[in-house]
């Protein structure tokens, strides 16, 4: 298992980031390592959708989302399927700093499927994260003209 938590600064307010974050079927353009978003109908009461990922990093592998929202403040998952992952829980949580910013706390926790190369893990986990927080804003500044 990796779980972490992180905290960042996004520009834009509580609800454009909100907005920007929840925008799955563009993860692909800003993303790294995300190859392809496929949005599906909600199936677990009470989610927003699910949401299938086909990430390329080392190798190529899926999973699915159950994805809830509760605008502006939060977004979080917990895993459908997948052909790597036994577990995949998370969230963004939102707090509009008054400012023309957002403070997010963005947290995953992640179980492998098997005996899975640290390499892996910590690219699925850690490595990412500044790439991440960087696409993530892009995505919000895209989606609000900037």
């Amino acid at each position: 298992m990796a779980a972490l938590t992180v905290e960042h600064i996004f520009r834009g307010n509580i609800e454009q980031v909100f907005a920007g974050c929840r925008q799955y079927g563009e993860y692909p353009k800003y993303l790294p390592g995300v190859s392809a978003i496929e949005v599906q109908p909600a199936q677990v009461p009470g989610s927003s959708c699910r949401v299938r990922y086909d990430i390329k990093l080392i190798k190529t592998f899926y999973y699915t989302l159950n994805t809830f929202e509760k605008p502006p403040a939060k977004i979080w998952w917990n895993l459908s399927e997948s052909n790597l992952m036994k577990k995949s829980e998370g969230s963004w949580q939102f707090e509009d700093l008054g400012d023309g910013t957002t403070k997010a706390i963005y947290t995953l926790d992640v179980g492998f499927s098997g005996l899975v190369p640290q390499k892996i893990v910590d690219q699925v986990t850690k490595a990412n994260l500044p790439a991440l927080m960087s696409g993530m804003q892009k995505l919000i500044d895209a989606q609000n003209g900037k």
